[in-house]
Order: C-alpha cells, then sequence, then structure tokens
C-alpha cells in the first residue's frame, strides 16, 4: 500500500506534503466530474465542484494554514456562483438545465483577467506580499497558479452560458500539464490534469448545438405571441 501511494503522488504515506498532493489529486478529480456533468448541463456539476474545493483547499487551509483560505474560499464563492447562476436556466429535465449561449464580448474578457488576477494573487499570498514570487526561478509557480485561476473562472463562464469558457479551460489545464511535467509530479495529479483538459474540450464540443440566448429569447416572445 505504501509503495502504491508513494507511486501515485510521489510523496510518502502520513507525510503532510504527501497527504496535500493526496487532497489536490481528488480535488482535481473532482473537478473533472464536475467538467463532465457541466458538458451535459447538469445542476450536481455544481455541488460536485464545492466538493472539489473543500476537498482539496479548504480541508488543507483548515488544516494546515489558515491563511490559505484567502483564496480557498473565493473559489468555493465561485462554485456557489455557478449553481445560482444555473439555477437561471430552464430545467429539461431532471437536474439538467436548457443552457442557452451568451455572446463572449468585452466585458466578459475584462471580468476574466481582472478574476485570474485577483484569485493568483490571493494564491500567492505572502510570497507576493515579500516580493519572493518576482524572485528568479517563481516561473513555475507563477504558470502554475494562473493556469489554476484561469480554470476557477472558466467555471463562471461556463455557468454564464459563454461556449468559449470550455476552451479557455482546455488551455489553462494544458498549460498546467506543462508546467509541471517537468518537475517531478505526482502521476495522479498529473493524470487527473490530462483529464481535465480531455473533459474541458468534450465540453466545448458537446455544447456546439445549443441555442443562442438571442434567438431562444426570439422562440419564446413568438410562442407567446402565438398563444
Amino acid at each position: 500500500m505504501e509503495e502504491l501511494f508513494f507511486n501515485l503522488f510521489s510523496q510518502l504515506p502520513g507525510t503532510e506534503s504527501g497527504t496535500q498532493v493526496a487532497l489536490f489529486s481528488l480535488s482535481a478529480l473532482l473537478s473533472v466530474s464536475a467538467a463532465l456533468l457541466l458538458a451535459h448541463r447538469n445542476d450536481l456539476g455544481w455541488w460536485a465542484q464545492m466538493l472539489a474545493v473543500f476537498a482539496g483547499p479548504m480541508v488543507i487551509a483548515l488544516q494546515y494554514d489558515l491563511m490559505l483560505l484567502t483564496y480557498a474560499l473565493p473559489y468555493f464563492a465561485l462554485a456557489i456562483f455557478g449553481l445560482w447562476r444555473f439555477s437561471r436556466f430552464e430545467f429539461q429535465g431532471k437536474f439538467t438545465r436548457k443552457v442557452t449561449l451568451g455572446n463572449f464580448g468585452v466585458a466578459p474578457i475584462v471580468l476574466t483577467l481582472i478574476g485570474v488576477l485577483a484569485l493568483t494573487a490571493l494564491h500567492l499570498g505572502e510570497m507576493l506580499t515579500t516580493g519572493f514570487a518576482f524572485s528568479s526561478g517563481t516561473s513555475v509557480i507563477w504558470l502554475s497558479f494562473v493556469s489554476e485561476a484561469l480554470v476557477i473562472t472558466s467555471f463562471a463562464l461556463i455557468a454564464c452560458g459563454l461556449r468559449p469558457g470550455w476552451l479557455l479551460m482546455a488551455l489553462a489545464s494544458a498549460v498546467y500539464v506543462v508546467t509541471i511535467f517537468n518537475n517531478n509530479p505526482a502521476l495522479a495529479l498529473l493524470g487527473t490534469w490530462v483529464f481535465m483538459f480531455l473533459a474541458s474540450l468534450y465540453g466545448w464540443w458537446a455544447w456546439r448545438a445549443l441555442p443562442k440566448r438571442s434567438a431562444a429569447t426570439t422562440e419564446v416572445a413568438t410562442a407567446s405571441e402565438a398563444n
């Protein structure tokens, strides 16, 4: 069992680092499940994403360092936002929403950039305030934190029915995989992020036939006039 744990997480079982890597891997796996459910417009995807945040960043913060809540809580809040925003779409079967696609204009792009910058800054925490984040050799930290923040903000875009959010999630997942690949990553963590990349592409493909929001509004208006 110890050998299996080491092969999966590149850490010894029972150690603080081993527990954290295992929790982050579990969190990533739950996020993959969330993405697959949301690809089918299923509300349960948001519950899976909330559980992903709780199982990883939240538990690690509560167990090891409460300062980590500064970025764990916003991650959790964005998952709650996703559940609320999805609730504004009509039901189409059990747990499934009739999602209509919005336009990915200037406002979503600006809000995404602000969200990524804010989440990255919160994740860096003391590394940013002490100046360590700007020292040499920290490019891997920056890339991993930025790509992780972009995945989280992509969930918010998906919640609003913005299909490009899936491509941004796929891009961020690919960057994360490439970033950690050359740094002796845990096999389980690397594998789950590869699956996140694939799940994001699947979400983009699954949403290809969804109606545009303007067209859906026109159809509703026409039906109302006919009645």
